[in-house]
């Protein structure tokens, strides 16, 4: 009886793992299959892994994608962001690794750029003193003076004296008719020729003075300055409008100098020092300059004239000099010009954010001075971007990103 009781027991048993089997089966064979719309990503977290947000550039990590792919920037993969990560934007770094990849950074501040660039220059002639000696008639060199290219003169010096026998005829006839009394409109009328012929004033006044001819006429240095130029000996030949000499003033001289086109701003801003290295230790000052209207397209500068007094003579043309241009921006958020990852395109820095997480930032340079740069946005007065380990950061943030996709990898086998 007792034996009959245990079979029956093992029977009903037996037939109830049989059962359940096929139940197990069945509904794994009628499971439903996800709906069209469900993506691979949902049926991997109703597995259990984690969610993605969204996928990232590690050096841009403010750009997000909605699937993996190449980055558009960089040479690399983009890495996925899941969900329970640290929800920044920026990429971080273990306090004790930052310490190891020497990482250094600054805040940045409101300020002003001071600017101050010697630019070289050259002492040259003040072109709007030129003046040149001519004599008015034909005639010849009577006597030459004892000067010579590179002498200073004076306005008003003589410089040759050249006979015009063409006169001794014309002022006969004015001197005779002035003796006969004749109209005085006729003697003016002679008079006037002669000084239509190309005798001077003074000249004339001595033919009046003295009632005798007149023949010698003397060339005068046209202005004070260097003569830069003389063709004139004794008993040569000369006709009108030859030039003798030609002198040019010193006194305003002129400096000159190629502004470079980043620097024009610096011209006008006050008044501009000159060094000459034949004067160490002297400063010459001019109160404003020219600029040319045309830039040299080669070496992207703008002719600079500066006007200085030379009252002492000290300036010689063809001194070398240096000019020194100074001004003062006006007040903008400034930082560290070393920070600045040039891109090309556009320039970024590396910010490290309150989470001490670092982020990238694209800002827009306005000009730099002196390591620093003043920037127009991208940066905000008092955040922290990063000077030095910027390379290291760099290597950091793509060795991440290749092990982030090295563990999916191998979490896809």
């Amino acid at each position: 009886m007792r034996f009959r009781t245990v079979f029956l027991s093992l029977l009903f048993l037996l037939a109830g793992i049989a059962l359940g089997h096929v139940w197990a089966v069945r509904s794994g064979l009628e499971r439903p299959e996800p709906a069209s719309g469900e993506s691979k990503q949902e049926s991997a977290q109703a597995a259990g892994e984690r969610k993605v947000l969204y996928w990232y550039d590690p050096m841009y990590p403010g750009t997000k994608f909605d699937k993996p792919g190449k980055s558009p920037f960089m040479d690399m993969e983009l890495v996925p962001r899941y969900a329970g990560d640290d929800a920044g934007a920026g990429m971080r770094i273990d306090p004790g690794q930052v310490q190891n990849l020497a990482v250094r950074t600054e805040k940045a501040r409101k300020g002003k750029l001071t600017f101050a660039h010697e630019i070289p220059a050259n002492v040259e002639f003040n072109d709007y003193q030129l003046g040149k000696a001519q004599p008015r008639a034909d005639g010849f060199v009577e006597r030459t003076y004892a000067l010579a290219v590179g002498d200073m003169v004076k306005a008003g010096q003589p410089l040759v004296d050249v006979t015009v026998p063409a006169w001794a005829a014309d002022q006969s006839e004015y001197l005779l008719l002035r003796s006969q009394k004749a109209a005085p409109d006729i003697v003016r009328g002679v008079r006037e020729r002669l000084r239509l012929s190309g005798m001077p004033e003074d000249l004339l006044k001595a033919v009046d003075a003295t009632g005798r001819v007149q023949t010698r006429l003397t060339v005068h240095a046209p202005l004070a300055g260097v003569i830069t130029s003389i063709d004139a000996y004794p008993g040569m030949n000369v006709n009108k409008g030859m030039t003798l000499a030609t002198v040019q003033g010193v006194n305003p001289i002129w400096v000159t100098a190629d502004v470079p086109e980043r620097e024009i701003h610096l011209v006008g801003a006050g008044r501009i020092r000159v060094s000459v290295p034949a004067w160490p230790g002297r400063a010459f000052f001019a109160q404003s300059g020219t600029l040319l209207p045309k830039a040299d397209p080669s070496s992207r500068t703008v002719p600079l004239r500066l006007a200085l007094d030379n009252s002492e003579g000290l300036l010689k043309p063809g001194l070398t000099a240096s000019i020194r241009l100074r001004g003062v921006s006006e007040e903008s958020v400034l930082i560290p010009t070393q920070s600045l990852i040039d891109m090309g395109d556009e320039k970024r820095v590396v910010v490290r954010a309150a989470d001490g997480s670092f982020v990238p930032r694209r800002v827009e340079v306005l000009r730099d001075a002196r390591e620093q740069t003043a920037v127009r946005s991208g940066v905000e007065e008092g955040e922290e971007v990063v000077v030095t380990g910027l390379f290291l950061i760099d290597s950091e943030a793509n060795l991440r990103g290749a092990l982030e996709r090295m563990r999916r990898t191998e979490e896809e086998k």
